[in-house]
């Protein structure tokens, strides 16, 4: 009887290539360009093995394969990870509980089809055993043939990067302003020099939360004009702020504005973060009708609401402190934070690290399939190739990979990443560069605190990062 397989990875090159080799040697071949949907398949299917990339977007090749262990209705199945990791790397995440059938893509394809028979070989998958899984089916047969083209309806409808205001200068320039352990001072002053070129406003306007003191601060850009003490007090009581810092650039003849009806023109931006405000942005002009570019209007509060999403989650980690409270651990809890507490044996900090392919939509729509998934695949590699044995990786969303690694000090931290944005900096194809942002946030280890409890903060800070939590569960996320 033919033995059948499912295959996933998000990569279209990928499923192409092993679908026809697998084939060619006799198995049925089904196939999924998610982890969520590859699960749900195994229900459908009922295969006799799977075989899986580790770095997919939100839910990745190891936590589908403890999903699938943790579920006794189909734990019998086998499952291969076929990945881009090298050995060293699949052993941190692969325990001792589930099939350690790994094979890195290095290796010639052949070896995978022999792997794939080993598997089966010594699990195999009867049909009594498969009954209750087809009894349990969560999808009808006749739907599975959809799921390829859900999963390109899914990616279609995902926020796309419309910038069009002096894209390259403007998020090139953003880049450098994502390290948020400068002072904010520093960072608005940065901030305010890129966009008044951009938009030649009068009066620029920034509110944010002080995570030292506790409180709201107003940064204002005054450009050739006075702000009387009425005015200035408008604008504290407006947004519940104790003080503000002023930004003056002064020619002669100057106005004196007492009065915000005094400008003509203006844009108000709020942004939001798990429902909390994150920034509040204003410019002024005295031109009437200034700004008028919807369209590129939309794609520069689509950059600011980025940035100050990264600073909210940045500031907000560097500003909790773990407590001493104890956390009771299960196995595979235990086991994973003794192997962080042995990689911080020589080490003082942990980071949770965060690179954003800013450019990608830009990528997806200008190069073919087969080269994007080339792009992809040299990211990933470049990533990988970063991280040290026992430091994680997991790709988020098809832009989007996060890390935790860790450093001796800040000074190793910054070399490390700095030789890593200049690496995915370089990666080109036809003409398209990739444009990455890497943003860092320290979870706050020394001798003092509890690892247990920085972990905890890490792992916090990493949902808010994503802004949401996916959890694999009975065919269901």
């Amino acid at each position: 009887m033919t033995k059948k397989v499912i295959i996933i990875d998000d990569s279209t090159t990928q499923l192409n290539l092993l679908k026809t080799i697998l084939t060619k040697n006799d198995w049925e071949v089904y196939s999924a360009k998610s982890a969520k949907i590859g699960y749900e398949m195994i229900f459908d299917i009922a295969p006799d093995l799977v075989i899986t990339d580790a770095i997919m977007p939100l839910v990745g090749g190891f936590q589908l394969v403890k999903s699938i262990k943790e579920n006794p209705l189909i734990s019998k199945i086998p499952v291969i990870i076929y990945s881009i990791l090298d050995v060293k790397h699949a052993r941190y995440y692969l325990q001792d509980d589930i099939n350690e059938y790994f094979l890195t893509k290095s290796e010639n394809i052949n070896s995978l089809v022999e792997l794939a028979q080993k598997a089966i070989n010594e699990h195999p998958v009867n049909e009594e055993y498969k009954l209750p899984i087809l009894e349990k089916s969560l999808l009808q047969s006749q739907t599975l043939k959809e799921n390829s083209s859900q999963i390109n309806e899914q990616e279609e409808n995902e926020e796309t990067d419309i910038l069009k205001i002096d894209k390259d200068k403007l998020v090139n320039n953003i880049k450098k302003l994502h390290d948020f352990t400068l002072d904010d001072e520093e960072i608005m002053e940065n901030l305010f020099n890129i966009l008044y070129p951009i938009l030649n406003y009068d009066l620029g306007l920034i509110s944010v939360h002080s995570f030292e003191k506790k409180e709201q601060k107003v940064y204002l850009d005054v450009k050739d004009i006075i702000l009387s003490p009425i005015f200035q007090n408008s604008i504290l009581n407006k947004y519940k702020a104790k003080n503000n810092t002023m930004f003056k650039t002064y020619a002669p003849n100057l106005k004196t504005v007492v009065d915000i009806s005094e400008f003509n023109s203006k844009i108000e931006f709020s942004f939001n973060h798990l429902n909390k405000t994150t920034a509040e942005i204003a410019f002024y002009s005295f031109e009437e009708n200034k700004w008028q570019n919807e369209e590129g209007i939309s794609a520069l509060k689509n950059t600011l609401e980025k940035f100050f999403q990264a600073r909210y989650v940045n500031k907000f980690a560097l500003t909790k402190r773990p407590s001493q409270k104890k956390y009771s651990l299960n196995k595979s809890e235990l086991n994973f934070f003794n192997k962080i507490e042995n990689a911080l044996n020589n080490n003082n900090y942990i980071y949770l690290v965060i690179v954003d392919i800013v450019n990608f939509q830009q990528l997806k729509d200008n190069l073919t399939i087969q080269d994007l998934d080339l792009i992809n695949s040299k990211i990933s590699e470049k990533i990988i190739k970063s991280i040290n044995k026992n430091e994680q990786i997991h790709k988020n969303y098809e832009d989007e990979y996060a890390m935790i690694i860790f450093t001796k000090d800040e000074k190793e931290l910054k070399n490390r990443l700095n030789t890593l944005y200049e690496v995915l900096n370089k990666i080109s194809y036809n003409d398209y560069n990739v444009e990455a942002i890497i943003t860092a946030v320290n979870c706050m280890i020394d001798s003092n605190y509890n690892v247990y409890e920085a972990q905890k903060i890490a792992q916090k800070v990493y949902n808010e990062a994503l802004n949401e939590k996916v959890i694999i569960k009975d065919g269901k996320q």
